[in-house]
């Protein structure tokens, strides 16, 4: 018997969460959320959805093939981040068709360079946050960085290049990804839902695939990193800024994983207070 074909990529399931306000902010933008490497949108549920939210926006968040509840996990090793910028693409053309107001995308990591790709490509928003993103030039010095400073990361990191399903050490991920005072349950949590991540998408996000639009190209931006980042290190979040033409937000004692971080709400302030300058 033959195997039930894969549906076409074009048409894969993407799942979506939306949490709408009590009391809608007039004139606020919607905020599509898109999520880093090996997680998918459940990591903004938490905290960044409801504080987004009860502050009078509508939120979004998407997860790409292959991540969360999405389709395409099967494949995931196929997916290369024009896949995931076609996933961007078409989230970002469903919220626009259900209503009238502007929208505004944030990328995390990973989702920051799917951010840029789409930008590249035509993408319209009427802004963008890139929080601890890939930087416009790839991931390769940020790597020899890492090779120099934390090997045990890098080598896990490394594995995603490799054939097959390369599911990162948990143990080794928790204190570069968080800051040292996050609870054991609350890393307990995060661990259990980790996932493999592309190595197409490992390789091309070192650069050698150009993904940047050019600065005159963007809307306005919004450019955030923590202190304590070790993977996406200040000098890349501020380089990131510098070739966006703005001042990057840095926030102390605040590691990658923004949005889980005990100090996740010194990064969604920000980000909230540049959301409202859409409203007023």
């Amino acid at each position: 018997m033959d195997a039930t074909p894969f549906p076409p990529a074009t048409m894969l399931p993407l799942e979506t969460f939306v949490r709408r306000p009590s009391r809608p902010l007039a004139n606020a933008p919607r905020v599509l959320l898109v999520h880093g490497i090996c997680v998918g949108a459940w990591v903004w549920q938490e905290h960044f959805m409801p504080y987004l939210a009860d502050a009078g926006f509508e939120v979004h968040a998407l997860s790409l093939r292959g991540h969360g509840g999405s389709a395409g996990r099967e494949r995931l090793n196929d997916w290369r981040l024009a896949d995931y910028t076609a996933d961007l693409r078409r989230t970002a053309s469903a919220i626009a068709a259900g209503s009238d107001a502007p929208l505004v995308v944030v990328g995390h990591s990973l989702g920051g360079a799917v951010v840029q790709d789409w930008l590249r490509g035509g993408g319209h928003a009427a802004g963008v946050a890139l929080m601890a993103s890939v930087p416009p030039w790839g991931l390769a010095y940020s790597a020899w960085q890492m090779w120099i400073n934390s090997p045990d990361l890098f080598n896990q990191l490394a594995r995603l290049g490799m054939p097959g399903d390369q599911l990162l050490d948990p143990a080794v991920l928790r204190p570069h990804l968080f800051s040292s005072d996050l609870p054991d349950a609350d890393y307990a949590r995060f661990a259990s839902r980790v996932q493999g991540e592309s190595r197409h998408v490992g390789v091309e996000l070192q650069g050698w695939r150009p993904f940047a639009p050019m600065p005159w190209q963007v809307p306005p931006m919004f450019v955030l990193g923590g202190l304590d980042d070790r993977f996406i290190r200040p000098d890349a979040v501020q380089g990131t800024a510098a070739y966006y033409g703005v001042a990057p937000t840095m926030v102390p004692r605040l590691a990658h994983a923004l949005m889980l971080d005990p100090r996740w709400e010194d990064a969604a302030r920000p980000l909230r207070d540049w959301l409202l300058r859409f409203a007023a």
